[in-house]
C-alpha cells in the first residue's frame, strides 16, 4: 500500500490519497499472474541451462582438439626446422657447376634425383605445417568464441533466476496487504479447489470409460468454458484408462503428487512442469525434450476432443506450461513456485495444444 504523502498543489498542502485495498478476487489474481510469469520464466531458465551445458561439453571438445593439434604442429615444426637446416648447408653450388666438377656424371646425376625427392617432400612438410597451423589456429579461434557465449549465457542464467524471484516476492507482498482472515480464506479455497480436482481425478481413472476432453462439471452446451465438454463428441468422446505407455507414464506422475514444485527441478524429490512429464515418459522409454515448448513437438498432435490418459497438454500462448492429461477434464502437473504436483482443471489454464509422445 502506498504511504501517504503531502503535496504542495498551488501552495495549498494537500494529502495524497494511499491506493485502494486491494480485494480479495483482486489479490488472488495479481498473485496467480506473478506466479504463473515466475513459472514461465523457469522454463526460459531451463532452457538457457540446456544450451549452457551443451556448449560446455562442446567447448570441452574443442579445448581436446586444440591439444592434439597442438602436439602435431610442435612435431611438425621441428621437420621444418631440419628443412631449413638442410637447405642452408646445401645452397653454395647449383646442380651445374656440381655436374661440371664431377667425374662420375652417372652417379652425380642419380643422387640429384634422390636430392630433388627429397626436396618435394620438404615442400610437403612446409604445406603440411602450414595446414595444420591453420586449422590450429581455427580451432583456438572457435574455442574463444564458446568461452565467450558460456560467460554469456552465465549472466543471462543469473538474470532469468532473480527474475523469477522477484516475481515470486512481489506475489509475496500482494498477500501481505491482505488481512489474516483473507489469507486464510484463500487457503482454504485452493484447499478444497485441491481435494475437488481429487475427486475429480480419481472418479476419472476409476471409472470403465471417461471423456477424453472438456469440464466434467460443465455440461451446458451453451457454455463458452474452453475446457467444457463438446456434446457433439459425446458419443465418441472416451477413451479407456487401461494399459499402455500413456496410462504408465500418467502412473509415475500420480506417485509423484504432493511433491513442490522448484525451479528446473526434474526430480525425484521435487519437479517443475517440463521436468515432471520428462520424467514420467521416461519411465516407459520414451525421451522428451527438457523444456516445454519442445516437447511439443515430440510425438503426434492430437486435437482435444482426442486427449488420452497420459498425454501431454499445454498451455499459453508460448506454451510455457506443460502436464498429464488424465481424463474428464484434469490433468496432473507440477503448476509453480509454493505450490506441488497436483490435479487441476485442464479448463482453469488456457489451452495451447497436445501431445502423444512415443
Amino acid at each position: 500500500m502506498a504511504v501517504a504523502a503531502v503535496l504542495l498543489v498551488g501552495g495549498t498542502p494537500q494529502a495524497a490519497h494511499a491506493d485502494p485495498p486491494l480485494t480479495v478476487e483482486e489479490a488472488k489474481s495479481q498473485v496467480e499472474q506473478l506466479r504463473t510469469e515466475a513459472a514461465a520464466i523457469d522454463q526460459e531458465y531451463v532452457a538457457v541451462k540446456q544450451k549452457l551445458s551443451a556448449g560446455r561439453k562442446q567447448l570441452a571438445t574443442k579445448q581436446a582438439d586444440v591439444k592434439v593439434q597442438t602436439t602435431r604442429v610442435n612435431r611438425i615444426r621441428q621437420q621444418v626446422g631440419q628443412v631449413a637446416l638442410a637447405r642452408f648447408q646445401n645452397r653454395s653450388l647449383d646442380t651445374a657447376a656440381q655436374l661440371f666438377f664431377t667425374e662420375d656424371t652417372d652417379g652425380f646425376l642419380s643422387k640429384v634425383s634422390t636430392v630433388e625427392k627429397v626436396s618435394e617432400n620438404q615442400n610437403a612438410t612446409l604445406q603440411d605445417y602450414q595446414a595444420e597451423q591453420g586449422k590450429l589456429a581455427e580451432l583456438q579461434r572457435s574455442a574463444a568464441i564458446d568461452v565467450a557465449s558460456l560467460k554469456k549465457q552465465n549472466i543471462a542464467l543469473r538474470q532469468l533466476r532473480k527474475a523469477s524471484d522477484d516475481k515470486v516476492s512481489e506475489a509475496e507482498s500482494t498477500l501481505t496487504k491482505l488481512t489474516a482472515e483473507e489469507r486464510a480464506r484463500i487457503a482454504a479455497e485452493e484447499k478444497k479447489a485441491r481435494e475437488d480436482a481429487q475427486k475429480a481425478a480419481e472418479a476419472a481413472t476409476t471409472s470403465g470409460a471417461i471423456t477424453t476432453s472438456g469440464d466434467p462439471t460443465s455440461t451446458d452446451p451453451t457454455s463458452t468454458d474452453p475446457g467444457s465438454t463438446d456434446p457433439t463428441n459425446t458419443a465418441t468422446n472416451t477413451a479407456t484408462a487401461g494399459s499402455g505407455k500413456g496410462a504408465r507414464a500418467l502412473a509415475f506422475a500420480k506417485a509423484q503428487l504432493g511433491k513442490p514444485y522448484q525451479f528446473g527441478a526434474e526430480g525425484p524429490g521435487a519437479y517443475d512442469c517440463s521436468g515432471l512429464t520428462m520424467a514420467a515418459w521416461k519411465t516407459v522409454g520414451v525421451s522428451l525434450n527438457r523444456v516445454s515448448w519442445d516437447q511439443y513437438g515430440q510425438g503426434r498432435n492430437v486435437s482435444q476432443s482426442e486427449l488420452q490418459p497420459g498425454d501431454l497438454v499445454f498451455f499459453y500462448s508460448n506454451r510455457s506450461h506443460v502436464a498429464l492429461y488424465v481424463g474428464n477434464g484434469m490433468v496432473i502437473h507440477a503448476p509453480r513456485p509454493g505450490k506441488s504436483v497436483e490435479y487441476i482443471k485442464m479448463s482453469y489454464m488456457p489451452f495451447n495444444g497436445a501431445t502423444r509422445p512415443g
